[in-house]
């Protein structure tokens, strides 16, 4: 049972480890990496993403998803739109 986490960050990118000091950029990286056991930390921030963990855990060993202590974190499938007239 892998019990890891991996830290979600708006300045991280995709190609960290997930540590704290070197977060992913996107929950579904982090999502793609968690095991059964395993906690991703989102830090503050609004997420434009659509996320769908591959794998949730089992019934006595999840993947937990939480918001960072004391962070607002927002998850939307909206695109930011520029250039409207």
């Amino acid at each position: 049972m892998s019990q890891r986490e991996f830290h979600v960050a708006i300045h991280g990118t995709d190609q960290q480890s997930g540590a704290s000091e070197a977060p992913l950029r996107t929950i579904s990286a982090a999502a793609a990496l968690a095991q059964p056991g395993d906690t991703v930390i989102v830090h503050e921030g609004i997420y434009r993403e659509y996320v769908n963990p591959p794998r949730g855990g089992t019934a006595d060993c999840r993947i937990t998803y939480q918001a960072a202590p004391g962070e607002r974190v927002e998850i939307r499938g909206s695109e930011v739109i520029t250039g409207w007239e």
